[in-house]
C-alpha cells in the first residue's frame, strides 16, 4: 500500500528553479520565439504593414510561394544512430569554395526596411557562421559597406542587368575589386510580378500615402 505523503520544501526546491524576470522587452519577446513562425508572429504585430508585407508576400495569389514553402517542410531528415560522431564535418563546397554549412545567406532588396542594420547585420552574421553572403542590387548598404561588415568571408553579388549597361558594369567591377568571387545574374525577371499586397498598401516608387498608411507606421 503507498502512503502519502508531503514532499519535503529543502528536496523540493533542490529540483526547481525560479526563472528570472526580463526586464529588457526586446530580449523578452525574443526568447519566447522558438520558431521561425514564432518571429514572424512579433514582426506582423510590430513591423509597419507595407514593410511587412514586402518581405513576407510575393506576386498574384502567391501560389509559388506557398509551393515553395510546402517543399521545404517535406524535406526528411533520415537519421542514423551507433555512428563514430565524434568528428563532425558540416563544411562542403559551394562555386568553388568551402562553406561551413551548405547553405548561405541570399540577396534581399531593402533590407533595412525590417531592421536597422540590414546587409551589415546578415554580412558580419554570415561571417561568423562561416557561409556565403550574397548582397542583392536592390540592397540598402554599399558594397564596400558589405566588404568591411565581412572582410574574411565569401561575399557574393546579384546583378540586375539595366538598360544602362554602364551602372551593372560598374557595381560589377566595384564587386570584383572588393573580392566578392561568385556573381549571381537575375534573368528570370523581364517583367516584375505583381505583387498585390504591395499595390494595396501603396508600396511602390514613390511610395502612395494615405492616411490609413502613416497610422499604421505610427503605431509601430
Amino acid at each position: 500500500m503507498v502512503q502519502r505523503q508531503f514532499p519535503k520544501p529543502a528536496e523540493v526546491f533542490e529540483l526547481m528553479q525560479f526563472k528570472k524576470p526580463e526586464f529588457n522587452g526586446r530580449k523578452r519577446r525574443l526568447d519566447k520565439a522558438l520558431t521561425i513562425y514564432d518571429l514572424r508572429k512579433i514582426a506582423k504585430r510590430r513591423t509597419p504593414r507595407a514593410a511587412f508585407d514586402y518581405t513576407d508576400g510575393a506576386a498574384e495569389s502567391e501560389l509559388s510561394l506557398d509551393r515553395a514553402r510546402r517543399a521545404f517542410e517535406d524535406v526528411e531528415f533520415h537519421p542514423q544512430v551507433l555512428r563514430d560522431v565524434a568528428d563532425v564535418d558540416t563544411s562542403t563546397e559551394i562555386f568553388g569554395g568551402r562553406s561551413a554549412l551548405p547553405f548561405g545567406i541570399a540577396p534581399t532588396g531593402f533590407t533595412r526596411l525590417m531592421q536597422t542594420e540590414g546587409e551589415i547585420a546578415g554580412a558580419g552574421a554570415a561571417g561568423a557562421a562561416g557561409i556565403p553572403f550574397c548582397l542583392s542590387t536592390l540592397g540598402t548598404t554599399s558594397i564596400e559597406g558589405v566588404k568591411t561588415a565581412n572582410p574574411n568571408g565569401r561575399n557574393w553579388f546579384q546583378l540586375y542587368v539595366m538598360k544602362q549597361r554602364e551602372i551593372s558594369y560598374e557595381l560589377v567591377e566595384r564587386a570584383a575589386t572588393n573580392d566578392f568571387d561568385t556573381l549571381f545574374f537575375t534573368v528570370d525577371t523581364p517583367v516584375a510580378g505583381a505583387r498585390l499586397r504591395d499595390k494595396r498598401n501603396g508600396f511602390s516608387i514613390p511610395p502612395q500615402i494615405t492616411l490609413g498608411t502613416v497610422l499604421n507606421v505610427g503605431t509601430r
